[in-house]
């Protein structure tokens, strides 16, 4: 059997293994923009894999959790979390950091680096000045996304989900499942240095982060950087929908261009909740 995946909008991927298992990665779409499903719509769940323990990453883990009996891998923080939020059996959760390499029939996962992207430093490229002090540090992080994506339109949940859901480690993946394809989540900030950790994935297929709304202008070389390190001959962007309501549809055009003229990679924009095969 081929390898087949969807993405489901924000970071969320489900990958049918040539096995049939289900890999899910970072489970968010009941409370997400422009998910195609909801979480009662997912009929397998044999793994979870988490980038990160930010709320739009996390919020539907127990959901599956309950329903399916996943192994579930992600750090000591995000594993915190689950526990105390979700209510996640803890013997359900294998906590990982970077280097780590994790076996199981028929699939190989490695754990490498990633980094999430500074909003203090995207405000200030973005807009020229520094974000308030004078704020509370979640109050700081409202205002550079409304910058970031284009809205003010924040969900009345954001300040809780923020406080009660802090990042940890972040960590990315490169899944090797028998007779399939190496698929790279590139759940990462483009930072030069995860660019060199990039080149570990010799990737098939990367699953690149795409900074959202108006964050990619200006960042477009180096998260080809990232692509083109990994290796990769399919690059499928990710995380560029809109992550909060009204905001500013991410304009992938120079991204694309720049990938088509100066690599072999194939930029494959998926269209979310539908199937695509890789032989």
């Amino acid at each position: 059997m081929s390898l087949r995946l969807r993405w489901l909008g924000t970071a969320c991927f489900e990958i049918k293994l040539p096995d049939n298992r289900t890999v899910i990665i970072d489970p968010y779409v009941d409370d997400a923009v422009n998910a195609p499903i909801g979480s009662q719509e997912f009929n397998a769940c044999d793994y979870i894999f988490i980038t990160h323990g930010h709320f739009d990453h996390v919020l539907d883990v127990g959901k599956l959790a309950k329903r399916f009996n996943p192994e579930i891998f992600c750090s000591d923080v995000a594993a915190n979390s689950l526990i105390q939020l979700q209510d996640v059996d803890p013997g359900l959760i294998t906590q990982i950091t970077r280097g780590d390499r994790i076996q199981r029939e028929g699939l190989s996962v490695e754990v490498i680096e990633g980094c999430h992207v500074d909003f203090a430093n995207e405000y200030r490229r973005l807009t020229g000045r520094d974000l308030p002090t004078n704020t509370e540090p979640v109050a700081a992080v409202k205002e550079a996304l409304m910058v970031m994506l284009g809205t003010d339109r924040v969900p009345e949940q954001f300040e809780e989900w923020m406080t009660r859901y802090p990042g940890g480690e972040q960590l990315n993946f490169v899944f090797e499942p028998m007779g399939g394809k190496r698929v790279y989540m590139a759940g990462t900030y483009p930072h030069p240095d995860i660019v060199q950790a990039a080149k570990k994935a010799n990737a098939h297929i990367t699953l690149l982060q795409i900074l959202p709304g108006n964050t990619v202008h200006g960042m477009e070389e180096q998260i080809v950087s990232l692509a083109v390190a990994s290796g990769c001959s399919i690059a499928i962007p990710q995380h560029h929908d809109p992550l909060f309501q009204g905001g500013v549809e991410t304009d992938l055009r120079k991204l694309k261009k720049i990938i088509i003229d100066t690599s072999q990679i194939d930029f494959q924009e998926l269209v979310p909740g539908k199937w695509c095969a890789y032989d």
